[in-house]
């Protein structure tokens, strides 16, 4: 045989191996980097007494007015509402002095989206008054948002750029300054007295008021003094009122039931946009529709991926029908919003107490839920609908020899499939059918003249749920400077799944390449990552390099390793996207559209505006990750804004892994491995 051939035989158990290395089922859970961080809090904003992780109602206040005061082309500040004791005076001995009741709205002002083309995401905490982490949880969410947002984190910044997300941090603010001021009550609902004769005991449950199945005393109570009263009417208290009346702006008027009682049989579909979410404590529960009965919703299917792959974060389990059903809950939020206002609702219950040490908070539920939350900013466009789809684990980039090389691992089940010692979920068995990495552009802005290539899967054909796929780029005609590439799968049930963004420096160097290169070629760098507080592992991706090749590597939810593939696949055709005015709708392509690849690949200079494989609604959110946020989050305690530049420390992944010596030689042997694939596909690619 030539050298050639024994060459290419001696390939053969590389190519075996690289192919193992992605369908490998490995469920496992790893630190995130918000896990291995630690916290300096300071006293900037007024905290809890004994729980200085935690800001006060007066401390979380001032911070929602500085937000929108040193923010104000990201984040607005709005009154929707009064709490009982303003709008009624203060007639209980001053044990409030009544509140506002402030919502912020979270989102990019200078994306060329206008508000009803961006998917909505409605975050509520604080109802239950006695419970400190939900309200602290959603403002630290709120600060990694501004904070990837401005340092330019690809993810966090395509998600704000076609995503709404508005927070109302505390529903119940009389209620708060009762359990933060006079702890020992543990209150929990609001101020009016409604009949309680007991002091120490009235008030209406905000979380039983809701007019949806009101009065329902199977998840309710019509004592006064009883944690669980619903008040004398549906939507009868003021803090009730004010989110019901805000939820109606957010949400469309268009997915509102007539008649909800009547329609819970009814699913709402896959087309919905919209999303709500209420924090609460305790238990580590992930809860969805229904509250009020044992029964799964017409919607089940979608509500579980949800649940599902939210739990793949933080490991909770399901409260909801079929699974661990606690108890019923009638005339509650969620249930109100999916049933009335027509959205997808879900709720975390945090932590074991309503007062969580601050150990606990920092190193345990704040790290994972952060998660929890971004995820689900990555799919209040269309949240049944992106659920069900494939999800991009993780996006690699190499170069090698002038050449950018784009690998993808992708997967249809490895997040909806890790729920603890549960049955797979059928929204997790389809074939990925087709893959496509886009250029500067997200695929809901894309149009005629933008770029887009095919990824062709690792042994050339798409037939599994799980696959590593790869694109060849050619360098010459990337600009130095700042790119940004969307991935994004579709299954064979023509389900899409959320977007996963990536960002890299290109610079301009001299080299003596060969003459068919310019000799002043692009350089890939990755831009650095600066930790300081706690973010998560999809929005802090970590760099190795390797000389003469530069990684950029990102810390994916699940540990799969890092492929690289055989170069290949064209640019793939592109039109211009529906009309963002419509109503989006989903199309669902047969899969014989979507023929197997096994090309090999054009460079950039050959590529060619066409179309995309599918028709992507305009307000559907992004599912993405950056590789250049700066996690400089200010802690409870810290005014805003923060000097970023002044206290970023470049953290790379040998620095972040090394805590858990273990972890390290697994993640060392892994990038060991998926370099030698790099080569492999390199010497194939040569080979061709």
């Amino acid at each position: 045989m030539s050298r050639r051939d024994w060459l290419w035989l001696a390939l053969v158990p590389a190519i075996i191996y690289c192919k193992g290395l992605v369908h490998a089922s490995d469920k496992r859970r790893l630190p995130t980097t918000a896990q291995r961080q630690t916290q300096t809090v300071t006293t900037s904003y007024d905290t809890i007494n004994g729980r200085s992780c935690y800001r006060s109602i007066a401390g979380m206040n001032q911070f929602m007015k500085d937000l929108a005061a040193n923010y104000p082309d990201l984040v607005t500040l709005e009154t929707i509402g009064e709490s009982y004791i303003k709008k009624n005076g203060n007639n209980n001995d001053g044990r409030s002095p009544g509140y506002d009741i402030y919502a912020l709205n979270i989102t990019a002002a200078n994306s060329t989206r206008q508000s009803s083309e961006k998917g909505k995401l409605l975050i509520t905490s604080g109802i239950h008054a006695r419970e400190y982490t939900p309200t602290e949880l959603l403002a630290r969410f709120i600060e990694m948002l501004i904070d990837g947002y401005n340092n330019n984190n690809a993810q966090i910044t395509s998600i704000l750029q076609h995503t709404e997300i508005h927070a109302v941090i505390h529903v119940n603010p009389d209620g708060r300054y009762m359990a933060e001021n006079f702890s020992s009550t543990y209150w929990r609902k609001n101020m009016n007295p409604s009949g309680c004769k007991n002091e120490d005991f009235y008030g209406v449950d905000i979380n039983r008021n809701f007019d949806f199945l009101w009065g329902d005393e199977s998840g309710a109570s019509s004592n006064p003094c009883a944690d669980e009263y619903h008040g004398t009417g549906p939507n009868s208290e003021k803090e009730t009122q004010a989110l019901v009346n805000y939820a109606m702006r957010v949400f469309p008027e268009s997915q509102r039931r007539s008649d909800p009682e009547k329609q819970m049989d009814d699913a709402l579909g896959d087309d919905i946009m919209g999303m709500y979410v209420d924090i609460h404590s305790t238990g580590e529960y992930i809860y969805y529709p229904w509250g009020h009965r044992d029964k799964t919703s017409p919607d089940d299917d979608a509500y579980q991926a949800i649940a599902r792959k939210m739990s793949h974060y933080n490991g909770y389990d399901l409260w909801a029908s079929g699974f661990d059903f606690v108890y019923p809950v009638s005339g509650d939020s969620s249930d109100y919003m999916y049933a009335v206002m027509g959205v997808s609702s879900m709720g975390l219950e945090l932590g074991f107490n309503f007062y969580d040490n601050c150990d606990t908070f920092e190193k345990d539920i704040l790290p994972s839920n952060l998660d929890v939350l971004l995820y689900a900013a990555s799919i209040a466009g269309r949240p049944f609908s992106l659920a069900k789809g494939p999800d991009v684990l993780d996006v690699t980039v190499v170069k090698i020899d002038g050449e950018l090389i784009v690998t993808a691992e992708i997967s249809d089940g490895v997040m909806v499939n890790s729920l603890n010692a549960e049955a797979d979920h059928l929204t997790g068995d389809q074939d990925i059918v087709k893959v496509v990495v886009y250029l500067d552009v997200h695929p809901d802005d894309f149009q005629e003249g933008d770029l887009s290539w095919e990824m062709s899967p690792l042994d050339g054909e798409f037939d599994s749920s799980e696959e590593v796929v790869e694109v060849s780029l050619s360098m010459r005609d990337l600009s130095a400077g700042r790119h940004v590439l969307h991935v994004q799968a579709i299954d064979f049930d023509g389900y899409l799944g959320p977007v996963k963004s990536v960002s890299i420096e290109v610079e301009k160097e001299e080299t003596n390449s060969p003459s068919n290169y310019p000799t002043s070629a692009p350089l890939i760098t990755a831009l650095p990552t600066s930790t300081s507080q706690s973010p998560n592992p999809t929005i802090s991706p970590t760099l190795t390099t390797a000389e003469p090749i530069g990684i950029l590597t990102e810390a994916a939810p699940p540990s799969k390793p890092n492929t690289t593939l055989e170069p290949s696949s064209d640019p793939t055709t592109t039109s211009s996207p529906p009309n963002p005015s419509q109503s989006p709708s989903l199309t669902t392509p047969s899969p014989t559209l979507h023929p197997k690849t096994t090309s090999f690949p054009t460079t950039l200079s050959t590529a060619t505006t066409t179309t995309p494989f599918t028709s992507i609604p305009s307000n559907t959110p992004t599912n993405v990750v950056s590789s250049s946020l700066s996690t400089n989050f200010p802690t409870a305690g810290q005014t805003l804004p923060i000097n970023v530049s002044s206290q970023s420390t470049t953290t790379e992944v040998e620095d972040i892994r090394n805590e858990n010596s273990s972890s390290a030689v697994v993640s060392g042997l892994r990038l060991m491995m998926m370099t030698a694939c790099v080569l492999t596909s390199w010497m194939l690619y040569q080979l061709s």
